[in-house]
């Protein structure tokens, strides 16, 4: 008797922790950059948009009116377009990026200053003229309904690159326009039914 109430019990602890583990729909956008917490602080009118929320570790939100798979094919796409090689490419975590970009001047076929500011020299911003170390992550969660959330971090350093170890490393901040560039190009191309956050 103790040997089958034990099995039992085993039985539905099994199942109570299969559960847990097994991706629910949630309501919240999960963050690319883990062990980070997500605010709501609301940006309204940068850059010619009219709502989109940041966190407190950059992540740059929308929500997507579509099957996760379209979805996700529209954000490989949109990474493509941008030469971004993945390092990261988990379908099943819906995570995907590229940890070790290394940007010189320009990016996207635009000046890094439009991307990061790393403050300033002397003879202008420090994007534009130093050694850019990136990273660009994003997260598909899978929201009630058939909605998903596409969530998108982007941050940097900066090093000279003609002073070796010796130059001063800066930490670049994201403008926000990497971000919701490409999130308004993952929504177009899943047919323009979406919005950031």
């Amino acid at each position: 008797m103790r040997i089958r109430d034990a099995l039992a019990a085993a039985t539905v602890l099994l199942a109570a922790l299969s559960a847990g583990c097994a991706p629910a729909q949630v309501e919240t956008a999960q963050s690319p950059v883990e062990g980070m917490t997500r605010t709501t602080e609301t940006l309204a009118g940068a850059f010619g948009h009219s709502d989109f929320r940041r966190g407190d570790d950059g992540t740059m939100v929308a929500k997507v009116l579509a099957p996760a798979p379209a979805v996700w094919d529209g954000l490989l796409a949109a990474l493509t377009l941008r030469h971004v090689s993945p390092t990261i490419h988990d379908r099943a975590a819906g995570r995907v990026g590229d940890t070790s970009m290394v940007l010189m001047r320009k990016w996207n076929g635009h000046q890094l200053s439009r991307y990061f500011n790393c403050g300033s020299t002397i003879t202008g911003p420090r994007a534009d003229e130093e050694r850019v170390r990136a990273v660009l992550l994003a997260q598909l969660t899978r929201l009630t309904g058939d909605t998903v959330a596409v969530a998108v971090h982007f941050s940097g350093g900066a090093t000279p690159i003609n002073s070796g170890a010796s130059g001063t490393p800066a930490q670049c901040t994201s403008t926000g326009r990497a971000e919701s560039e490409l999130l308004d190009e993952v929504i177009q191309r899943v047919g323009g039914t979406g919005k950031r956050m």
